[in-house]
């Protein structure tokens, strides 16, 4: 399938992307070089490592929305690009020409069933930005709102869909014929772009991220999610309130001078650390390009908090549709008002977002507070508790270089050490050691790396490390005294319960087998089979050996009374000797190679 002629234009690219700009040793590495119909320059183009990784980066945005998206997704992927290529994609924009405006209105019209200019009090024709999946326009409610509209570009997901099944098919291909496709999930890592580009082509599910993250952080009274207009919302029409700002690396020094950032700093990391260890749902993308400080005097929206004090009724009628009542829930749940003159943080485009399970929100609260103490044997232990062991896997070698990677940044400034690095450069030594990692974790990575430059941009002074010691010893308190709370008391009871009444019984059963002699152990031995094979090969060599042994010693014995029986013994023992050895180096050869290939 890999080799079909409809992909061997695409394959050619790939190929393209890895001779032309520097990768082109690990392009041969995973024997992409050695496919038929896929030919090699043979060189690299000039420059250094910076200039290949900057033309690398233009290249995918000239290749197209699925290569720029796939940028996106190796930019969390330490493991299988050097760090220039990965710093250098951590700034892909899809800086592509904007839609012309009748193809907008167009689109706008039809989803949302009436025209533009009875929709919206007025409508800016020029883009505040422009990508490659679609556009954002300014605009303005018949109520005064001030909102933006996100608009998709016209059959994206026809052009996407060719190119997203050439890459599970290469997925498929580096997994099956390559040794880092064996230690690396890059099946895992398709399906993650999958994920990416199915939510970001379905502005209803950026809605749905957006409408849950605004209840689950309204009880952080500075941080501002914008509200979805639902009935201006479809597939393709994304319509939410306008946050006007100030982008969080562009903060004047005049407003640092007015305003203090230090708390609202670490109101900020406590938000991020809620999502990642609470609910589980977080922001995977918060780097700055989508962090705004929203100042005081600015017409912006309103928090939950701010829009309870601003409602008087006294009872609230239930939601129309999910995402009302999901605003619903984050006004319940609001406790707190920032006061007037404080400013917050506004958070946009929740297009990537990422899930973490029951036990892998456990897992991270372990990584972190071992990242947090410096304990660098816990830090390993949970992470191999989270990955998938490969019979290679060299789990003292891995230990030990966690472990050491901790010791050498516990004495560094905080500055050197973000949290991010360090689980990016774990996850490296993973793939060394032949441990193979979730995906979900280079995305925590990426979004620990975001906040640590998010938090320092508000406040260079102040330290995310500390604030994720205190917040995950904290996490784990709460879930110690959960775990001793009278209901889990009460079903632990219950289930001891269980035990005790099943007890007799099970005795019974286990009485009677051992009387009747019908009691067995199965005992699962995955490798008996090679051992076994690998001693029936080696008593098969040894009984050889000795049959060509007794056949030399004959023949010589006979030369010296039936020389023609000897030679004849001798020819045979030749014969029998040659074989042996031809048959030992294919043997082993093969072995050799499907050692290589796991």
């Amino acid at each position: 399938m890999i080799l079909s002629p409809k992909h061997l234009p695409r394959l050619a690219a790939i190929v393209g992307l890895f001779t032309n700009y520097g990768l082109r040793d690990f392009a041969k590495r995973q024997g992409l070089l050695g496919l038929e119909g896929v030919t090699d320059s043979g060189g690299e183009g000039p420059g250094d490592i910076k200039t290949k990784a900057k033309a690398f980066r233009e290249r995918l945005v000239e290749l197209g929305p699925a290569y720029i998206k796939l940028g996106q997704v190796l930019s969390t992927r330490p493991d299988l690009l050097p760090v220039p290529y990965i710093k250098e994609l951590e700034h892909l924009q899809d800086d592509v020409p904007p839609m012309d405006f009748e193809q907008v209105e167009k689109t706008i019209e039809e989803e949302l069933g009436a025209r533009i200019g009875k929709l919206f009090e007025s409508f800016e024709e020029k883009p505040l930005g422009s990508a490659s999946l679609g556009q954002v326009h300014a605009a303005l409610l018949r109520d005064g709102r001030s909102v933006v509209v996100k608009v998709q570009r016209p059959n994206m997901r026809e052009q996407l869909s060719e190119e997203i099944e050439f890459f599970r098919e290469l997925a498929s291909f580096l997994s099956e014929h390559t040794a880092a496709g064996s230690r690396i999930d890059l099946v895992g890592v398709v399906q993650q772009l999958e994920r990416a580009l199915a939510d970001e082509l379905d502005y209803r599910t950026e809605a749905r991220n957006m409408a849950t993250f605004r209840k689950v952080l309204a009880t952080f009274p500075h941080i501002l999610i914008p509200r979805v207009i639902d009935a201006y919302t479809t597939h393709k029409v994304l319509t939410s309130e306008r946050i006007k700002g100030v982008k969080i690396d562009s903060i004047p020094p005049i407003t640092r001078i007015e305003y203090e950032f230090g708390e609202l700093a670490e109101e900020f990391a406590k938000a991020y650390l809620h999502q990642i260890t609470d609910s589980g749902h977080f922001h995977a993308d918060p780097h700055p390009g989508n962090v705004f400080v929203v100042l005081p005097g600015r017409d912006n929206p309103r928090t939950p908090g701010e829009l309870v004090i601003d409602d008087r009724r006294r009872v609230v009628r239930p939601g129309a549709t999910a995402l009302v009542e999901s605003e619903n829930e984050a006004r319940a749940a609001a406790v707190d008002v920032a006061l007037p003159d404080d400013p917050k943080v506004g958070l946009i485009d929740f297009g990537m977002t990422a899930h973490l399970t029951g036990t892998a929100r456990d897992h991270v609260v372990r990584l972190l507070l071992a990242m947090a103490e410096n304990n660098g044997d816990a830090a390993a232990q949970t992470l191999i508790e989270m990955g998938e062991v490969r019979d290679d896997f060299d789990r003292p070698g891995y230990t030990r270089d966690v472990s050491a990677l901790i010791a050498q940044h516990a004495d560094q400034t905080v500055e050197d050490t973000p949290a991010g690095v360090m689980l990016y450069e774990m996850i490296t030594i993973a793939f060394r050691k032949g441990l193979k990692l979730p995906a979900e974790l280079t995305l925590l990575a990426k979004a620990l790396f975001n906040l640590d430059a998010v938090t320092r941009s508000l406040d260079p002074n102040f330290n995310p490390t500390e604030c994720i010691r205190e917040y995950t010893s904290e996490i784990a308190n709460k879930r110690a005294k959960r775990d001793m709370s009278p209901r889990r008391l009460f079903q632990l009871a219950a289930e001891t319960s269980d035990l005790v009444r099943a007890l007799p019984h099970r005795l019974d059963v286990f009485t009677q087998k051992l009387v009747a002699d019908d009691f067995a152990v199965r005992v699962d031995t995955p490798q008996l089979g090679s051992l076994l094979l690998g001693l029936e090969k080696v008593a098969n060599r040894i009984f050889t050996g000795l049959v060509l042994g007794g056949l030399l010693v004959a023949s010589g014995l006979l030369m010296a009374y039936q020389r023609s029986l000897g030679i004849l013994g001798f020819l045979i023992a030749a014969a029998i000797g040659l074989w042996m050895v031809a048959r030992i180096l294919i043997s082993d050869r093969g072995s050799r190679k499907r050692k290589g290939k796991t």
